[in-house]
């Protein structure tokens, strides 16, 4: 996603090889995640999956602060991911 001519956000879907600094990556497990960044995961009801969920990494960085990592489950895998700045990062719809 491009806002003001700048990158704002980068969604990540059906590529199991792209995975994040931590190694996380689509067909990881939720707990897997929660594992990966400790202590730093929101856990929030999937908009349109029924039983999914959102699992938003909220960095301690002051510096990062205005950053997300979203993994969007289907309750017990990650299907797809996204990273970026807020408030691009938390669109339900991205852009198409």
């Amino acid at each position: 996603m491009v806002t003001g001519g700048r990158i704002s956000r980068v969604d990540v879907r059906q590529n199991t090889q792209i995975t994040t600094l931590k190694g996380a990556k689509i067909g990881d497990t939720e707990a897997q995640i929660k594992s990966l960044y400790p202590g730093q995961i929101k856990i929030t009801p999937h908009k349109y999956v029924q039983g999914g969920h959102y699992l938003t990494f909220v960095p301690k960085d002051r510096a990062d602060r205005n950053y997300r990592v979203i993994f969007e489950t289907d309750g017990k895998l990650v299907t797809q991911f996204r990273s970026g700045k807020l408030p691009e990062v938390e669109f339900v719809e991205g852009c198409s």
